[in-house]
């Protein structure tokens, strides 16, 4: 994991997970010291107990490509069995974080952490991408698969987003 020889030590709890070193770089350089990465999409069971050692929360920023989705529901998927809280940063404005720095500035980079996603909001956004929510069909699709997503959390969460995709499609919770 390059960069966690520095990040372990100036990271809050928090780790900021991407992809390549030139991410790193530029995290770094800006502030954000306590950005790590995996140098690639293969994300393995070592690496996410390696840091969950070192953090209590991990905040996934891959790249914003077909590529980098992927990569972010295969980190989700392993260190989701680690227990560590777990969030997805939208990169809106660039490919990935170093774009986003050059382009934008680190405070635009700052406001993205603020607003990631956890798993469950991010599964239900990348899910709603896929469905025309304009449409009948394309909203009935939509909330079909959001209830599969649903259906593997906890009581509670499920209530949450059940009530919060109802309101925002004028539909009953049930």
């Amino acid at each position: 994991v390059f960069a966690l020889n520095f990040a372990k030590n100036a990271n809050d709890n928090k780790l900021i997970l991407v992809e390549g070193y030139m991410d790193v770089i530029a995290l770094h350089q800006a502030g954000f010291t306590n950005a790590i990465a995996c140098l690639g999409t293969a994300f393995t069971n070592e690496q996410a107990n390696l840091l969950s050692r070192y953090a209590d929360e991990i905040l996934i920023c891959y790249d914003n490509d077909g590529a980098g989705r992927t990569a972010t529901a295969r980190a989700l998927e392993v260190l989701g069995r680690t227990g560590l809280k777990l969030r997805v940063v939208q990169m809106r404005g660039g490919k990935d974080a170093d774009e986003i720095i050059r382009v934008h500035g680190k405070e635009r980079f700052a406001d993205l952490l603020k607003e990631a996603a956890n798993k469950t909001e991010y599964k239900l956004l990348e899910e709603r991408k896929k469905f025309d929510i304009d449409t009948d069909d394309g909203k009935l699709r939509f909330l079909t698969s959001a209830a599969q997503i649903l259906a593997g959390c906890g009581s509670i969460e499920q209530d949450i987003y059940a009530t919060r995709l109802a309101n925002e499609l004028g539909v009953g919770v049930e």
